[in-house]
């Protein structure tokens, strides 16, 4: 399978150490574990962050199937991770003895329509900042590590959807994907992107495609429709008329950010085993307060977004919001949502994090989010995809990302 990469997507690992202090579960395989302990890795084990090196306690667990993780410290944090955020096992037995989970992140790879996907994490403040070497540049290491994850877990290639039950080919993806772009890149007054007019463009559009009329044509006709329709949607010139969320699916997103934010409160615990009376009652605190019954707590104030200005004039917000969308079209036809599923979720994402920024300005005293507030916004968010995409979660993300409604929610005056 070709590999099909952001062309835009820059990354180089600055060893901040986030992705080792997630509290992710970092799979490996029974090879990965032998070779390991043949090297007593677990000397170079801590099993608390300030503490010596060494442990009694075997750093493999055994997980379903033959698969292992490495034992988390109870911070959450990988117990190889030493005080100065180097991998101890990087050190001791070379970069390419890492655990292939650790090689290959940021990336993530998804074999869908025919092409392998490269996504790239934006759980990583590297990849949300677009900082380092174009993803063209590592075409070689990315298929070499494609090779490798091949054979370590296989995976089926899956059929791209426009909506569910509607498979369609690569050449109407990447003919959705185009126009998508185009409109993002529409220059607006002063010939800067309006992302908020451009965006509510591409909700029109996208409407449009996902009626029956339109998810019914057979293939040919639906290439043609897409291509035709897509040319003059993203050269028109012509206002449309504002059309913002409904009540529903403010409601909905607002169950979103409850499941983001939950998931924050999750990995900030560290612990995934154990009562948790503490985190759950922390969860229903949220809970209470997202529907007005309880005083913001533990950093979420959903009072924040109104009081704190998201100004896309700021040539450094407008950069990374554009970045994120851009980034969120690029990656289209993972395969593992129908398209029109993947637009929502990630706008539904962009909200949560727009959200979370300015959360983190209001605690800092200021009237406007920031470049930092908003990477942290961005990684915050972005978790969701390494914790909670599978199971039930995963489930509920689709519905309560309002469909198509998540991109008019962006669309509208920032405050409101």
């Amino acid at each position: 399978m070709p590999l099909r990469f952001d062309p835009g997507q820059r990354f180089s690992c600055r060893s901040c150490g986030r992705c080792c202090r997630r509290g992710w579960d970092i799979a490996l395989a029974p090879e990965e574990v032998e070779a390991y302990r043949r090297a007593e890795a677990a000397r170079w084990y801590r099993d608390e962050e300030d503490g010596p090196e060494g442990t009694e306690v075997d750093p493999f667990e055994p997980t379903s199937g033959p698969a292992y993780r490495i034992r988390k410290r109870p911070d959450g944090a990988c117990g190889f991770l030493s005080p100065e955020n180097r991998c101890r096992i990087h050190e001791e037995m070379g970069a390419d003895k890492k655990p292939l989970t650790c090689r290959l992140f940021p990336f993530r790879l998804n074999p869908a329509g025919g092409d392998t996907v490269v996504t790239a994490s934006f759980s990583c403040p590297t990849v949300v900042a677009n900082q380092g070497q174009p993803l063209g540049e590592q075409q070689r290491e990315l298929a070499a590590l494609r090779r490798e994850w091949s054979r370590a877990q296989p995976e089926a290639d899956r059929p791209v959807e426009l909506v569910r039950g509607r498979p369609i080919p690569g050449v109407t993806v990447g003919s959705i994907r185009r126009t998508l772009r185009q409109m993002l890149d529409h220059p607006g007054p002063g010939g800067v992107p309006d992302l908020r007019a451009n965006v509510a463009r591409m909700a029109h559009w996208l409407e449009d495609l996902s009626r029956h009329r339109v998810v019914r044509l057979a293939p040919d006709r639906l290439a043609e429709y897409v291509e035709l329709t897509g040319r003059y949607a993203a050269s028109s010139v012509n206002p449309l008329p504002a059309r913002p969320p409904s009540a529903l699916a403010r409601l909905l997103l607002r169950g979103f950010f409850f499941t983001v934010a939950a998931l924050r409160l999750r990995l900030e615990d560290g612990r995934d085993r154990g009562l948790r009376v503490g985190l759950r009652l922390r969860v229903l605190r949220l809970l209470a307060h997202l529907h007005g019954l309880w005083p913001a707590a533990d950093g979420v104030d959903r009072a924040a977004r109104r009081r704190v200005a998201i100004s896309l004039e700021d040539p450094r917000i407008h950069g990374l919001v554009h970045h994120s969308i851009r980034a969120a079209i690029e990656a289209l036809g993972t395969g593992r949502r129908p398209l029109l599923e993947e637009v929502a979720v990630s706008f539904a994402l962009l909200d949560a994090a727009l959200s979370l920024a300015a959360m983190h300005a209001d605690r800092d005293g200021a009237a406007v989010i920031s470049e930092e507030t908003l990477v942290r916004g961005l990684t915050e968010a972005a978790d969701l995809a390494h914790v909670g995409e599978e199971g039930l979660v995963g489930r509920l993300l689709t519905p309560l990302s309002a469909g198509l409604q998540a991109l008019t929610r962006f669309a509208e005056h920032p405050g409101e």
